[in-house]
């Protein structure tokens, strides 16, 4: 077909219906034809399917855009390093930048750190919670779903020592902080009370969370929402999924 352009095009009228669609690719608005544009339709249609292509890649484009020249990005929760690995790209142009990824599941954590081999990006193999203990873990359907339970667990859960976010040696920097813990996100915050209170923390991305006293204690640290996805701001309360939180000290007034 590539060699009888001609042909493409009656095929393409013949089967592709023409009609004008609003779409989202990576989290941006697009109004296309679906004949004329048909490579994006398929991109939307295929997107929507998929959730690295309709969410985490949209989050990546955005916390690439918030990344400054010394920032520390910590990734809490990991898994493979989608997140630190593409955004470790950064350290090319600004070596000052710094990063540091949590993943408490040891298997998943050792492809971790093969994932990120000469980004230079730390790797710590533990779990992140509000004080320095041992929690349970139980492994779900992928490595995804790794997370805490309550104290023994059901069959195969896994022992993991955690620690607080400000107890750690982190670099000096503002932090861009992304935290998908599966549940776990109020302890993580409240492991990173100090940071907050030295006001270090510049933004903060929850992938999902499921504490409702979340948004008022980001609130009170003095951030403002946004979506994570779209990067609208949120005129009233926190959206449940995909929040971005950036301190107003950072923000243009």
């Amino acid at each position: 077909m590539f060699r009888y352009p001609r042909l493409r095009m009656a095929l393409t009228r013949l089967f592709v219906p023409e009609r004008e669609v609003e779409v989202q690719i990576f989290g941006a608005p697009l109004h296309i034809s679906t004949r004329e544009e048909i490579g994006l339709w398929r991109a939307a249609k295929m997107a929507d399917d998929n959730i690295i292509f309709r969410d985490e890649a949209a989050t990546l484009l955005n916390l690439a855009l918030l990344l400054r020249p010394g920032d520390v990005f910590v990734d809490v929760g990991a898994n493979v390093g989608l997140y630190s690995s593409v955004l470790s790209r950064y350290r090319q142009l600004f070596p000052e930048t710094k990063y540091v990824a949590i993943e408490a599941n040891p298997a998943t954590a050792q492809r971790l750190q093969q994932s990120v081999a000469g980004r230079e990006v730390t790797v710590i193999n533990m779990g992140a919670s509000d004080r320095a203990t041992e929690l349970a873990f139980e492994p779900g359907v992928t490595s995804g779903v790794f997370r805490v339970v309550e104290s023994g667990g059901a069959n195969g859960a896994k022992r993991i020592s955690c620690e607080r976010l400000d107890a750690l040696s982190l670099p000096p920097g503002d932090l861009v902080i992304k935290i998908d813990v599966e549940g776990h996100e109020l302890p993580v915050l409240k492991g990173a009370a100090r940071l907050f209170d030295e006001q270090r923390v510049k933004v903060v991305y929850l992938d999902g969370y499921t504490g409702k006293e979340i948004p008022s204690l980001l609130q009170e640290c003095g951030f403002d929402f946004f979506d994570g996805r779209t990067l609208e701001r949120c005129a009233s309360g926190a959206p449940d999924y995909s929040l971005l939180a950036v301190h107003r000290s950072r923000l243009s007034r």
